[in-house]
């Protein structure tokens, strides 16, 4: 979600957080005064230097800076780095456990690092913490300067620090919720987090600061996504990354990526294996990406391949069809890739489904209209009341490529129209994208129907854009959405919807 997305669903307590963490001495007392001064300044809010400067966490308190990267963390591990606020916590002692036991593994740590490597490592911090019982800012900078000379994680530290007995908490204690609050609080007063509400409390890394906390705590990519990246590559390019790091290569493609996977192998580090030359015909199968620069570059260049195709800003946690709704243009095109990698589809035969959920969604919570119940089977995918003798009804057509408007659909739509309990003053058909012969069956569908329904085909893109943006057009103190922007036959374009809502409103 986007700053203006939360910024309306965030109480005058939140607002004044973020506020203090980014403008000094602004004092301002009116919630709405709050959000505006907040999106006028969303360049300072998003500026990296002051994300950077905000995750430095050296002169915090141990335990609350442990809590701080264990929250972030387990954010950036969910889908649109959000999570409703019982789940986060749970997430995060979730995440201490799994280090914890992680730990206890001989075998694991082996395959982290070398015995030389956790020998030298182990001795320094666990020297480290017996001088004064704590880890003081100098020895926490010291620490991070080893781990980088030894090509050494974050998490491998943690690890370490487990197995000598001090992570999360002294004698492996994990942390409380109140101690888990606290750094809830102090994440926000550094606005790195957002807390809002809906129907329960929620909290997210809002997209315009996500890439850059990503970068700096180590994140890269989330697991789902990382499997992706991996699953592109051939068996020989991960056979090669296993190899790099004295790791078994044997077995099956989806062995040696779970092998990956379970010693932390960060995405830069596999993708730093291969020479600029495997990496240009990586980059290559990603459309769009810019297959130029040096190396680090086009490390990066992948990685956020992987991470955009994959980040969705869930648009409201609060129902799940938004992520449907969030994903509209591609259920409508069937592109499968996005679909799967987000988990908005386990199978392709659900997208139909999903797409007429999103279309339902739409019209109901960004419409604001009431939907009209059908029973039965045999029927459109959605109908509205248009006057107390009309109706209007959609049909969801999803398509890989554009939509021709074949006959058994010409049929099926006309039985749909002379079966409804009253006249169909508008009958829509939402798709991906249309042929000029599509647009033609539309003009002859109107003639067909003897009722002089009007048939329009609409893009779910353009669609979309009505959804998002039709209250702009309205000068009415509480805006009401005019069906006739959509009683219409042939193409709604994009320039024909625009031109509709200027003269409905």
């Amino acid at each position: 979600m986007k700053l203006q997305d939360v910024l309306p669903k965030m109480s005058k307590m939140y607002l004044s957080r973020i506020i203090d963490s980014f403008l000094k001495d602004v004092k301002i007392k009116e919630e709405e005064e709050m959000r505006q001064v907040i999106l006028k300044n969303i360049d300072e809010f998003q500026n990296k230097d002051r994300v950077k400067r905000n995750l430095n966490f050296l002169e915090e308190e141990r335990d609350i800076a442990l809590l701080n990267e264990m929250i972030l963390m387990s954010l950036m591990e969910n889908e649109g780095y959000v999570l409703e606020e019982a789940s986060l916590l749970q997430e995060v002692e979730k995440l201490e456990s799994q280090i914890v036991s992680d730990s206890g593994n001989e075998e694991f740590i082996k395959g982290l690092m070398s015995e030389e490597y956790y020998r030298i490592y182990s001795s320094v911090l666990s020297a480290a913490w017996k001088k004064d019982e704590d880890l003081n800012a100098h020895e926490t900078n010291m620490l991070m300067v080893l781990r980088k000379e030894l090509g050494m994680s974050k998490r491998d530290h943690y690890i370490i620090e487990s197995w000598i007995g001090r992570f999360p908490q002294k004698g492996n204690k994990p942390h409380s919720h109140r101690q888990i609050e606290k750094a809830l609080r102090n994440l926000q007063s550094r606005g790195l987090i957002l807390r809002f509400k809906s129907n329960s409390a929620y909290y997210i890394i809002p997209a315009e600061t996500a890439r850059v906390i990503r970068y700096e705590l180590g994140g890269e990519l989330r697991k789902v996504t990382y499997e992706e990246l991996l699953g592109d590559l051939t068996k020989n390019h991960l056979k090669h990354v296993v190899s790099q790091f004295n790791l078994n290569s044997s077995g099956s493609k989806e062995a040696i990526i779970k092998r990956i996977l379970k010693h932390d192998i960060l995405p830069s580090q596999t993708l730093d294996t291969f020479s600029n030359k495997d990496l240009t015909e990586i980059l290559k199968n990603l459309e769009g990406v810019n297959i130029s620069g040096r190396k680090e570059q086009r490390i990066s260049n992948i990685i956020d391949y992987y991470e955009n195709l994959s980040t969705s800003n869930v648009s409201d946690p609060t129902d799940e069809r938004s992520l449907y709704y969030d994903y509209f243009d591609e259920l409508a095109s069937r592109d499968f890739k996005p679909l799967r990698v987000n988990k908005v589809i386990e199978k392709d035969i659900d997208t139909e489904k999903y797409f007429e959920e999103a279309t339902k969604y739409l019209f109901e919570t960004k419409l604001g209209i009431e939907l009209v119940n059908m029973s039965g089977s045999k029927h459109a995918d959605g109908k509205i009341k248009f006057s107390s003798k009309e109706s209007m009804l959609w049909d969801n057509k999803s398509a890989e490529t554009d939509y021709t408007f074949p006959d058994n659909h010409f049929n099926q739509f006309l039985n749909y129209i002379r079966a409804n309990d009253n006249r169909v003053t508008a009958f829509i058909i939402i798709t991906s994208s249309v042929t000029d012969d599509a647009i033609s069956k539309a003009q002859k569908l109107k003639a067909y129907t003897e009722t002089d329904t009007d048939v329009a085909l609409v893009t779910a893109e353009d669609l979309k854009y009505v959804a998002e943006n039709w209250k702009a057009y309205s000068t009415q103190k509480e805006p009401k959405f005019n069906l006739q922007v959509l009683n219409y036959t042939g193409q709604l374009t994009r320039e024909i919807l625009k031109d509709r809502m200027n003269w409905s409103f």
